[in-house]
């Protein structure tokens, strides 16, 4: 009778080694349970275990071709591998690796891949909650951090947003990998099944075709899970990137992620063969990385570049680029990833067969070469309008009005022979596709066009030595339908094509890119002035590049003929209080026009200089990192820095109701706090298509200055206390200058007054800022 009693403790004491897989590193512990469940996520050296017990997480799921996502059965373990068994008889096997920095889940053997549409992995959920890398896939708090990583290009970090593929990490809008929840966070990463034909939509396209990839399969989609102290999480990614075979960039034989010059700055500018002497000496002078051409190219396809700047072709630029590295300055060339020009070799003459399609119908009549309208069996996937409204039938590109809205489908007032085509007659049946486009008047390769087009581009490097490319319009990518996939392969297949490093940014981020990223540069400068376009979005996103061990980057900015030496040196001091890159664009007329050009370069060069020492102390930078903060740098013969701050005040004026009698108008007072000095003052209206008539500044009940002008919402005014006043457009761009036939004297110490008023103030909400800036303290700082 005590047998079975005895037989029951024993089950009862092993039965938890069965139910629950565990596996090791040197810091942490995973256990997964017989349902599947992740039930440890533990921190050997604390004993802490974060995984949530209400919310237990998955190390995958699957998502069947109905959409929905289905939950493992039951998962027993045989040696190094995990079986996974589904609804409807699926069966996974995971093959398990386990190493001192992490472990890896490779899926080995799928056996029904055409009952799976994604496989899904994870959430791996935790109760850290601090500081979430959304992109690279690591969440900590200040003792612990738990991370994946995707060990190949098919596998996406973060949720699957679309059947597309996609992540939806956009600029501006950050990605999932990592994610906050309510019980703290979640890991996650999927492989979307590209072996199936598809019907999807895609970006802003509907319903479109999506055939499948040859060769491609699930099987080899693999994951990193790793848990570390918080100090190591970035040497255990180096770790992973180079036990698993991941990108591995560098930069001057260092990992892009440690590398002090992962962030240098780099000029943008339209360089040539005549003027790249000339170019190549500023960059040299203002300390930066690279030279970089804004626009070589003349086609995109084939990459030829434009005759009036490289009259020598390639030649020419390799020539650019060996002037450059003789002076340890890469260069650098701009396109738009996959956009093909309607200029271009795959298009004109002859287009190529690969040319994206979004779908395909086929000709219900036959047609001749002068035809204007197209019969077509399916008008459905073609009625909608875009740039260029394109279709290819055979090797005619042909452009359409509409659709016609009656009877047999028809293409109507199509044009012939279009981009340089040939008009032909064709047979019913003939196969017609509705090509996809882009706002920039340009096509799209399909996954095997390509192929060519990667070949392209990678042979203009090789044959150059160029060393430095943006992915601008890296989005292009998703277009093929592959959703993140897409956007990874081109850039993996790229990087492996050139034979040297190349320094590049994107357009958008995702996790896998994170491995083949230098850095990304959102911001642009096209909008308004200096201080203000994009300027929410370029310092919103410092925290995101510091949560994923991303170099800090500010984004373009445009040096014009007017560009004030204040405001470059505003932003050298933002940039050294985040310890940011950015890139600056100056092209050869403003490097020509600007008078403060040799001051601009003298003070790009100051800053950078002491940036890249690392004088800044924290609490200088926190202050350095404000934008409503102003400073100027010098260095002494003797090598010590001054750092001038300046004092800012700030006021408004607003038209309002007054009492009659009552004068229109607004007070301002502000102390000088150090010695006499020059005023500097900036006006600035603010509105919806306001306007300031004629406004009128009084100085301290003595000097009054009446302006004859109109100032319009965005524009502005700048005096320094002299006998003229600058007055700035809406981008701060100097329009002209006022002579007001006196000067102010310098203000003493102590209090001050401005009145400020108007003969008339218009528009919604119309307001007349201004900011008077006088110098404060002088803080030295010795190395």
């Amino acid at each position: 009778m005590k047998k079975p009693f005895i037989w029951l403790v024993f089950l009862l004491w092993v039965w938890p080694c069965y139910a629950q897989s565990i596996f090791k590193t040197d810091y942490l512990a995973l256990g997964i349970d017989a349902q599947g469940q992740i039930t440890n996520l533990t921190d050997l050296a604390s004993g802490v275990n974060y995984a949530p017990t209400e919310k237990p997480g998955h190390l995958l799921r699957v998502l069947d071709r109905k959409g929905q996502e289905l939950l493992p059965q039951g998962l027993r373990q045989k040696g190094n591998r995990l079986l996974y068994s589904f609804e409807g008889g699926l069966k996974l096997e995971v093959e398990v690796k386990v190493q001192g920095t992490h472990l890896s889940f490779v899926l080995r053997h799928c056996s029904d891949s055409k009952q799976v549409a994604s496989l899904l992995w994870g959430p791996l959920n935790t109760s850290i909650g601090d500081t979430i890398g959304e992109v690279v896939g690591v969440v900590r708090n200040p003792a612990f951090a738990i991370g994946i990583q995707a060990l190949n290009a098919k596998t996406i970090g973060g949720k699957q947003q679309g059947a597309d593929g996609t992540t939806a990490s956009f600029a501006g809008i950050t990605g999932s990998t990592a994610t906050a929840e309510p019980h703290g966070s979640a890991l996650q990463a999927f492989c979307l099944n590209a072996a199936l034909p598809r019907r999807v939509d895609v970006l802003h396209l509907k319903d479109c075709e999506v055939p499948p990839v040859a060769g491609y399969s699930i099987e080899g989609t693999a994951l990193a899970v790793f848990g570390a102290p918080v100090a190591d999480a970035l040497e255990i990614l180096e770790q992973i990137s180079l036990k698993e075979g991941l990108p591995y960039t560098k930069i001057e034989e260092q990992w892009i992620r440690r590398s002090p010059q992962r962030n240098r700055p780099y000029l943008i500018t339209a360089f040539s063969e005549e003027n790249f002497d000339e170019l190549l000496a500023l960059a040299r002078r203002l300390g930066f990385y690279s030279i970089y051409h804004e626009g070589p190219f003349n086609t995109w396809g084939h990459f030829e570049l434009e005759k009036s700047q490289f009259p020598n072709g390639r030649a020419g630029m390799k020539a650019c680029v060996e002037k450059a590295r003789a002076q340890g300055i890469v260069v650098g060339v701009h396109t738009l990833t996959n956009f093909i020009s309607t200029n271009d070799l795959f298009v004109s003459p002859t287009p190529a067969a690969g040319l994206l399609a979004t779908n395909s119908s086929v000709l219900s009549e036959a047609i001749s070469a002068a035809a204007t309208e197209i019969p077509i069996t399916d008008a459905a996937y073609f009625d909608f309008n875009s740039t260029l409204n394109c279709v290819q039938i055979g090797t005619e590109l042909i452009r359409y009005e509409e659709i016609s809205k009656s009877g047999v489908p028809r293409l109507l007032n199509c044009q012939r022979g279009a981009f340089g085509s040939t008009a032909q007659a064709f047979p019913r049946g003939a196969k017609i596709k509705r090509l996809a486009d882009h706002g920039y008047k340009t096509l799209f390769p399909d996954w095997q066009l390509q192929e060519k087009m990667i070949q392209n581009l990678a042979g203009f490097f090789n044959e150059t030595g160029v060393a430095h490319l943006d992915f601008d319009g890296h989005e292009g990518a998703l277009y093929t339908g592959y959703g993140d996939y897409g956007t990874n392969y081109w850039v993996e297949q790229f990087m492996k094509q050139v034979e040297h490093p190349v320094f590049n940014g994107s357009s958008i981020m995702n996790h896998y890119y994170w491995h083949l990223n230098s850095y990304v540069n959102w911001g642009e400068p096209w909008y308004a002035g200096f201080r203000e376009s994009q300027a929410d979005h370029r310092f919103r996103l410092q925290p995101f590049f510091e949560r994923n061990y991303m170099p800090n980057m500010l984004g373009w900015f445009l040096v014009t003929p007017t560009t004030a030496l204040e405001d470059v040196e505003w932003m050298m001091s933002v940039s050294a209080g985040y310890n940011a890159g950015f890139a600056l664009v100056l092209r050869y007329d403003a490097f020509k026009k600007n008078p403060q050009i040799d001051s601009i370069v003298a003070t790009i060069a100051r800053w950078e200089k002491a940036k890249q020492a690392g004088i800044f102390s924290p609490a200088q930078r926190t202050l350095l990192k404000n934008t409503k903060n102003d400073f100027h740098l010098e260095q002494t013969a003797s090598g010590e820095w001054q750092l001038q701050h300046y004092d800012k005040f700030r006021f408004e004026h607003q038209a309002r109701a007054v009492q009659p009698g009552e004068p229109q108008q607004s007070v301002w007072i502000f102390e000088n706090k150090h010695s006499a000095q020059d005023i500097q003052l900036y006006l600035h209206v603010e509105g919806k298509g306001g306007s300031v008539v004629n406004p009128v500044l009084e100085i301290d009940r003595f000097f009054e200055v009446r302006l004859p002008l109109t100032l319009r919402a965005g524009e502005a005014l700048l005096w320094d206390g002299a006998g003229s006043i600058k007055c700035l457009n809406e981008k701060g761009a100097l329009v002209r200058t006022l002579d007001i036939g006196k000067s102010l004297p310098p203000l003493k110490p102590g209090t001050h007054r401005i009145v400020v008023s108007a003969e008339q103030m218009s528009g919604e909400e119309t307001l007349l800022k201004g900011v008077v800036r006088l110098k404060g303290e002088l803080e030295t700082i010795r190395q």
